[in-house]
């Protein structure tokens, strides 16, 4: 029988193993649109901002990145015709990101296909036990992140 810091181990290694999977299968959607994960990102976070588009400081919070790398990730997207700039109201040395038609148009695309793969990697899969699955990670989830655990060294 397996002890519960192992079957905490195991536990942690498929959480790691799916997420990496769910990775590579949103990989494979957003390259079928000529996009990285990062753009994908990008996009959803331009998204967030709303009608009024978002800030590139938003962005980059958003993406855990400098504003520099942000505004970089902007400026290719915005060459795909996919984002656009225009002055900030609100800043006249800022400018606001919006998504052009083009881009929501692919956003959207892009979210029903990593639907449709998600729909098909449960195919056959009991429903009870998916939502046995999802209960328990969000479970573990917050006990990890309720847990504040000293390390010492």
């Amino acid at each position: 029988m397996t002890d519960r810091s192992e079957l905490a181990l195991l536990l942690a290694d498929a959480v790691a193993d799916a997420q990496a999977a769910v990775e590579q299968a949103g990989n494979r959607a957003f390259r079928a649109f000529g996009l990285s994960h990062r753009a994908h990102a990008v996009l959803n976070a331009v998204d967030e901002g709303g009608a009024d588009g978002a800030r590139p400081k938003d962005i980059a919070e958003q993406l855990d990145v400098s504003r520099a790398a942000a505004t970089t990730f902007v400026q290719r997207l915005e060459a795909k015709g996919l984002l656009e700039t225009t002055p900030d109201p609100d800043d006249d040395r800022g400018v606001r990101v919006a998504l052009t038609r083009r881009g929501l148009e692919v956003l959207l695309r892009v979210g029903q296909l990593e639907r449709r793969l998600a729909a098909r990697a449960i195919e056959g899969m009991p429903a009870s036990g998916v939502a046995r699955a999802v209960h328990v990670l969000e479970e573990f989830t917050q006990r990890l992140l309720e847990k504040q655990i000293s390390v010492v060294p």
